[in-house]
């Protein structure tokens, strides 16, 4: 289903494109930043008016195929906003207060109905445009990276449950930039470096260019494991899937952009980005949901109980805790996919060890059906109480009918 969408999405998107190359190709250098200004706010009105009444006359299907093709359009008219200043003082006073109204909108409509979209195309534009910053906005665009890789990183190796007992603020930032922020400037960033492989003019530098475009598949494929983890967290939580669509939304923005800053045979280079990012969110998103939550759960509960066997047969006894593990056993602790504010229940002594987590077959069962299971024990703990309990009562007292 996500793949006949995006295919389908693709069209508007290379209709506008090639009606921008068209423009580009028409008009003399001295007329070019007026005339392209005015292409990409014609298009947009008309991609707004046609979408706001598709959406009116309730058609949502085609009205969704159109938003990728809206969303560049934006980003592109956003870029290029700088070439106002080549424009007559008339042609600003006629166009910029039009073009302002229109996006604000847009951005009010889709915070609406879609409040996704205005991130999508601000964070897409943004990031385009800060590779090409110097001096001290260049620093500035690393430290912002910077940041975003450290948010990605408190992502993968803290634990969710440790997150949410934060506050808000925080466990929200890092949620916002590692599931949306993230696969945005990961996507830009490899059209970015698609984009200085294709442009050079020079004699090509193939060591360089093989280096870039190793990367470039390095991102994606990180894109692709986020899709499939957040796309099994979807099933365990029986939440929307919006991580595809916002990856595939980006990618043809980009891929709308590379194409109109290359020439000739390079443009082709646009198509394969788009198609290689769709497919790549289109297989990891049916590869996620191929996978069962409670099944990943008992693999990484087994991976961490091999861990603990190695951890005694070196030490001699059982970990007290499973941070013991970190890293000469395991580089990170995988978490249960079962509820995202709920971690392991362990509990190591030197001769025994109990290795569970609370569990539901599926979400939404009566408060009955979860229990606490037992992956790995061995001997007998002392008889005190156990993390797992409190976590159970947890969980039944938000299920329904508790």
């Amino acid at each position: 289903m996500f793949l006949e969408f995006s295919v389908v999405g693709l069209v508007p998107a290379a209709l506008v494109v090639l009606a921008g190359i068209y423009v580009r190709a028409r008009q003399a250098d001295g007329k070019l930043a007026r005339r392209w200004l005015l292409f990409l706010f014609s298009v947009l009105v008309l991609l707004y008016g046609t979408q706001f009444l598709i959406l009116r006359w309730e058609v949502y299907r085609f009205g969704v195929l159109l938003q990728p093709a809206l969303v560049g359009t934006l980003v592109a008219l956003l870029v290029h906003l700088g070439a106002t200043r080549e424009l007559s003082r008339k042609t600003i006073w006629i166009t910029l207060p039009a073009t302002l109204a229109i996006v604000a909108l847009m951005v009010y409509w889709w915070i609406e109905t879609d409040p996704l979209l205005p991130l999508v195309s601000a964070v897409t534009a943004l990031a385009w445009q800060s590779w090409k910053w110097r001096g001290k906005r260049r620093w500035l665009a690393c430290v912002a990276l910077f940041l975003l890789l450290l948010m990605v990183c408190a992502g993968y190796l803290i634990p969710t449950s440790w997150l949410m007992n934060r506050p808000k603020w925080l466990h929200g930032s890092i949620l916002i930039g590692n599931l949306f922020v993230w696969p945005i400037v990961a996507v830009v960033l490899t059209a970015r470096l698609v984009y200085t492989s294709l442009a050079s003019d020079r004699p090509s530098n193939w060591p360089a260019t093989v280096i870039r475009l190793a990367v470039a598949v390095l991102l994606l494929l990180v894109i692709g494991d986020l899709i499939v983890t957040e796309t099994v967290w979807v099933q365990a939580e029986d939440s929307l899937s919006v991580i595809p669509v916002v990856v595939f939304t980006a990618a043809v923005a980009a891929a709308m952009l590379l194409a109109w800053a290359v020439t000739g045979w390079r443009r082709l280079g646009a198509l394969i980005f788009a198609l290689l990012v769709t497919l790549t969110a289109s297989y990891a998103s049916e590869q996620g949901w191929r996978i069962s939550p409670p099944w990943l759960t008992e693999a990484r509960a087994e991976k961490i109980d091999r861990a603990i066997q190695r951890y005694y047969e070196r030490q001699g006894h059982y970990p007290s805790r499973l941070a013991n593990l970190v890293p000469f056993y395991l580089w990170r602790i995988p978490q249960p996919v079962i509820f995202r504010d709920q971690t392991w229940c362990y509990e190591g002594g030197d001769d025994y060890y109990r290795l569970g987590y609370v569990h539901q077959p599926t979400f939404g069962v009566p408060s009955e059906y979860i229990s606490i299971r037992i992956h790995a024990a061995a001997d007998e703990p002392p008889k005190s109480s156990w993390p797992c309990d409190d976590e159970l009562e947890r969980a039944r007292s938000k299920a329904p009918g508790y």
